[in-house]
């Protein structure tokens, strides 16, 4: 379970989170050299449990993100620390498709241990919407491996962008989920997901600011 809620955040992050809060599943755009973002969003997972996460990033160079992921379990539960980078190998197209390679490392306290990962992820703009994919390959610190691939349509509709997913991953049930985000003033998005992984119902909430 630790693995899937950090891939979650990962990708998070989606990141930038690009496909941006509130996919899950990560796209392959970047800010524009010098920009800056900070995500911060609740969420509850399929057992229950409930986090809370901020993820800062950062564009030093064009095509290049960095990104740190700070995620807590409310009431006392695990705490990781992500940092990753995502470079995009070629470039972003209105029309067509264009790629990323993610890599990183995540780091859990209270003694368990660490993983890193790599990923490729693709994103293919159409007349009726963008269509993302990513596939993540896990490796723990006892070098078990847990390859994640996501699906993603998202699509806007008016002031509002919404979103349909799925990401499976080894050991882990697949998780099915719907998103929308709007921008409320210049900068600032909010944004709230929800669905469904192994029958429960996971959910989350929120903000996107870009400066």
């Amino acid at each position: 379970m630790k693995n899937s809620l950090s891939l979650l955040a990962i990708s998070l992050l989606s990141m930038s989170v690009q496909a941006g809060r509130p996919m899950s599943v990560d796209d392959a755009n970047v800010n524009d050299k010098g920009v800056a973002h900070v995500e911060s969003f609740w969420s509850r997972a399929a057992d229950g449990s409930r986090t809370f996460t901020v993820a800062p990033a950062y564009s030093p160079l064009p095509g290049l993100d960095l990104v740190a992921i700070d995620t807590r379990t409310l009431s006392g539960g695990s705490h990781s620390q992500t940092l990753q980078s995502k470079m995009q190998v070629t470039a972003a197209r209105d029309q067509g498709c264009y790629f990323a390679w993610v890599l990183g490392a995540t780091v859990w306290k209270k003694g368990d241990g660490q993983n890193s990962f790599v990923g490729a992820n693709a994103t293919c703009n159409m007349a009726g919407g963008a269509l993302h994919s990513s596939l993540v390959s896990t490796r723990d610190a006892e070098g078990r491996d847990a390859p994640t691939f996501g699906l993603a349509w998202e699509q806007n509709f008016g002031e509002w962008t919404g979103h349909i997913e799925s990401v499976a991953q080894r050991a882990a049930k697949p998780l099915v989920g719907v998103g929308l985000r709007k921008d409320v003033l210049p900068g600032l998005q909010l944004d709230g997901t929800w669905g469904k992984q192994g029958g429960k119902s996971v959910f989350s909430l929120g903000t996107k600011y870009t400066f």
